[in-house]
């Protein structure tokens, strides 16, 4: 398509904020009483908020907001006959080569990477691209892991439908109505709980992956296998062992996506995958606390080569832009040249987050997340309201022998007890995090410690995890993030000891709360 030559007049009537709000879908809108959105984040920082909530998104930070306001004034002051489409294209190859050089792509330098404005957007993507390169009679098949431990629109994206009302680059659509053109694929989930909730073997899981793969190869069928590496409550699914096996076994069949949407992977991790031929997607709005919607494609050199040949259906241009694209790319010859700036500022802000954490060393990262995994799990089993879910260590030995950060678990899911083993109700845990988010006033829980009560906490949102005593259960989650590592690692001891402490205080909160029902 021919560039729209338009100059960037829609930055200049547009502050920072709501530029940030901009090229997104309906998970972006902030409402009007709360001034947060769905995720109950906010589009300016908010410094009284304990967050500990990073696998669902958080509140942009400081340090993000800054550099997204720098960049905004930045592109304002760019020649005025600088057009929007080259401009755009210019700083996403700027960031593009910063993510290879944080993400220590030297060895990779043939990753491709493609943008979009969110996880979900990129499994929309990721399954049309190969659901055009499918040279058998058979529809693509994808075999995703279960949907409550990655997102509600993925299933949707997956199948080529709308998974919102609203589409990144403007226009509103019909949700989960079939896409207009979209590839015809087949889509299988394996769960990665049982019925109650508990976490199945991880051998069972590859056994059913597998038996999926066989009879697809047996039909003639090119597979798409997403694995996750982690989940929302810290899962890794199918196994390491399982991929790896799979990939050396049958690499001209079956395609790899990891999705590590929530980046809690250290550099050698992502860099094993890649070596093995697997695609990675990422944000930068999870682990790394950039502000949401801020998707990362990274596709390793061999599978670029296949890729780049390939089409979109028409209507992805409602997604995604050319620039978002690598230029040589026949996808990319068929989106719009315009600019998502939206995507750009929020991209910007998650890299400042990266940068920060990346001058850590890894061993100080490693130190304090032990010390962290220890609070947490030492605090929730102390109690007699919480039931902990969470893994105690994550082995990705067989693909990368490098003992990094992300062996550590990041994500603490946990059930809310009444009283032990006696769950809350989805409704009441729903409550609970909703309370903990607000201060508490002396008249609705006057037992309450006033400084308690006056504390704003935020945890993960509840995710389904099982039936229990004939009620659906959910389990909350608490969460380590970079920005919380760049606290404690900034003057040793005394700045992790604070951050312990804060743990302590939004539990105890909770309990007080769950007492209160």
């Amino acid at each position: 398509m021919n560039p729209t030559m338009e100059p960037i007049e829609q930055l200049a009537e547009q502050s920072t904020e709501q530029v940030l709000l901009s090229g997104g879908d309906s998970r972006l809108d902030i409402d009007a009483i709360t001034g947060v959105n769905r995720y109950g984040c906010s589009v300016r920082p908010d410094a009284g908020l304990i967050a500990f909530g990073s696998s669902t998104g958080s509140t942009i930070s400081e340090r993000g907001y800054a550099a997204a306001q720098v960049l905004h004034r930045r592109l304002l002051s760019s020649d005025s006959g600088f057009f929007e489409s080259a401009l755009y294209q210019n700083e996403l190859e700027r960031i593009r080569r910063e993510l290879g050089r944080l993400c220590g792509f030297s060895g990779q330098s043939e990753v491709a990477t493609i943008f979009a404005a969110s996880g979900t957007d990129l499994h929309l993507i990721c399954a049309q691209l190969l659901a055009s390169d499918n040279p058998f009679a058979e529809p693509l098949h994808i075999i995703m892991m279960d949907a409550s431990e990655t997102g509600s629109g993925v299933a949707p994206a997956l199948h080529g439908q709308h998974f919102s009302g609203h589409v990144a680059l403007g226009g509103k659509v019909k949700a989960f109505e079939t896409m207009q053109g979209a590839r015809a694929v087949t889509v299988s989930s394996i769960g990665l709980r049982g019925a109650d909730g508990n976490r199945r073997a991880l051998s069972d899981i590859d056994a059913e992956t597998n038996t999926l793969v066989e009879e697809s190869i047996a039909r003639q069928q090119r597979i798409l296998l997403i694995m996750i590496d982690v989940s929302k409550t810290g899962l890794i699914a199918p196994s390491p062992q399982f991929v790896a096996d799979l990939r050396r076994r049958c690499p001209e069949q079956v395609d790899v996506l990891v999705d590590a949407c929530q980046f809690r992977i250290a550099n050698a991790t992502l860099n094993a995958y890649l070596n093995l031929g697997c695609m990675v997607a990422l944000t930068g709005s999870k682990f790394l606390t950039g502000p949401v919607f801020s998707g990362i494609l990274q596709i390793p050199s061999n599978v670029a080569a296949r890729l780049s040949r390939q089409t979109l259906p028409a209507a992805l241009a409602d997604y995604s832009a050319q620039a978002e694209w690598p230029s040589h790319w026949q996808a990319a010859s068929t989106l719009s040249d315009t600019a998502n700036w939206g995507l750009l500022l929020r991209l910007e802000a998650a890299l400042a987050e990266l940068k920060a954490f990346r001058a850590i060393p890894e061993q100080q990262i490693s130190a304090f997340l032990d010390q962290f995994a220890e609070a947490v799990q030492n605090a929730i089993q102390r109690s007699p309201h919480f039931e902990l879910m969470a893994e105690t260590r994550l082995d990705r030995s067989p693909i990368c022998s490098t003992a990094s950060w992300d062996r550590i678990p990041t994500i603490f899911p946990f059930l809310l007890l009444r009283q032990p083993g006696r769950p809350l109700s989805r409704e009441e845990t729903r409550q609970i995090y909703q309370q903990l988010q607000f201060p508490v006033s002396a008249d609705f829980a006057p037992e309450i410690n006033p400084a308690l009560a006056r504390l704003r906490c935020q945890l993960g949102q509840p995710v389904l995890c099982g039936t229990q005593y004939g009620m659906e259960v959910s389990a909350v989650r608490l969460c380590a993030s970079s920005r919380i590592i760049i606290e404690a690692c900034a003057e040793g001891s005394v700045s992790s000891g604070q951050v312990i402490q804060r743990v302590l205080q939004v539990l105890e909160k909770a309990e007080s709360l769950i007492r209160k029902l």
